[in-house]
């Protein structure tokens, strides 16, 4: 379902210096960089943050992926859905598994990762058998980066829903 932004993305004309930096800095006009950019000091340090989880993770590809489709289908962000999925594609990640991710079982999908963002999102915590299953698989960094991966990902999907920010043009968010 299309909403109304509750705070509409920059137009190009609003754009202050710095924002028009930052926004071709990253190379996107995507909704999610030209609405956060109306708060430029915040924006700059989640960018950061974000990017480093994103483009520098620790996990495979499809590890990331998979946690936070994972997120996103939990928080039921569509927004955050679209665009990981095409990433996930792009990374290689199989369309049946990707569907897989959006269901309640996610019948097929890595046990492990999806029981660690269901657990997140959820509870913000881990059960006893999913810590251990995390800590016999990754080391105690990378169990962090899990934990810091699938938070960051709420959180944006929070901030994304509440301020309505929608799909562009050519990406239709699910209806689950």
């Amino acid at each position: 379902m299309t909403q109304t932004p509750r705070i509409a993305p920059l137009t190009v004309a609003e754009r202050t210096e710095r924002q028009r930096e930052m926004i071709e800095q990253i190379g996107s006009e995507f909704h999610i960089f030209t609405t956060f950019a109306r708060h430029p000091e915040l924006f700059g340090v989640y960018e950061r943050f974000a990017g480093r989880l994103l483009y520098r993770s620790s996990l495979t590809a499809h590890e990331r992926e998979t946690l936070i489709l994972r997120t996103a289908y939990r928080c039921r962000c569509g927004y955050e859905w679209v665009h990981h999925v095409e990433i996930a594609e792009r990374e290689g990640m199989a369309r049946d598994v990707i569907d897989a991710i959006g269901t309640d079982d996610a019948a097929g999908v890595d046990p492990l990762l999806v029981a660690a963002a269901d657990q997140l999102v959820a509870d913000h915590d881990l059960d006893d058998a999913t810590w251990a299953g995390l800590r016999d698989r990754f080391d105690e960094r990378q169990v962090i980066e899990v934990c810091m991966l699938v938070g960051n990902y709420a959180m944006t999907a929070g901030v994304l829903t509440a301020l309505r920010v929608q799909p562009e043009d050519g990406y239709a968010a699910p209806e689950w």
